[in-house]
């Protein structure tokens, strides 16, 4: 069951490039990004179990040898951060679609509020599940823009 290790980080990616082909229908956007964090959410939920029942769980990304590999690593403070992370990011997001602070108006040429949320999710998510210090660093500095104080 090592393969729900990467998930938390792979939904919201693939899910931020759906919702960014679907940046002309803002509906169809909130229910894409709406059901990816339900997902992580789930995904989070029976990791959290995994982790309390079997051990910590690992991943090894590309089938490298431990010394070069990317490894996501999921014991238990990190199946519960990835999980309250989740909710939370999930309340915020229908906090904001309630208030009406997504940029799903007419007027807005093309939306990107709900891809730069899910990916700034994925970030997140890596960022709990790193392995070690040096891809802990590069997921970090790939959910943030130099421009915007980390």
């Amino acid at each position: 069951m090592n393969y729900l290790v990467p998930l938390p980080v792979l939904l919201p990616l693939f899910g931020a490039g759906a919702a960014l082909m679907l940046s002309r229908r803002p509906r169809a956007q909130r229910a894409v990004t709406f059901a990816v964090l339900s997902a992580v959410v789930a995904v989070a939920a029976v990791l959290l179990f995994r982790v309390d029942q079997y051990g910590p769980q690992v991943a090894w990304l590309g089938a490298w040898t431990p010394p070069l590999g990317i490894s996501l690593v999921a014991d238990r403070l990190s199946a519960l951060m990835l999980l309250v992370s989740a909710v939370v990011t999930l309340l915020v997001l229908a906090y904001s679609i309630g208030q009406g602070m997504t940029g799903d108006e007419r007027e807005a040429p093309v939306s990107i509020y709900h891809p730069t949320f899910l990916v700034l999710v994925a970030g997140v998510s890596n960022a709990f599940l790193a392995g070690d210090l040096f891809n802990l660093f590069v997921s970090s500095r790939c959910c943030c823009s130099p421009a915007t104080s980390c």
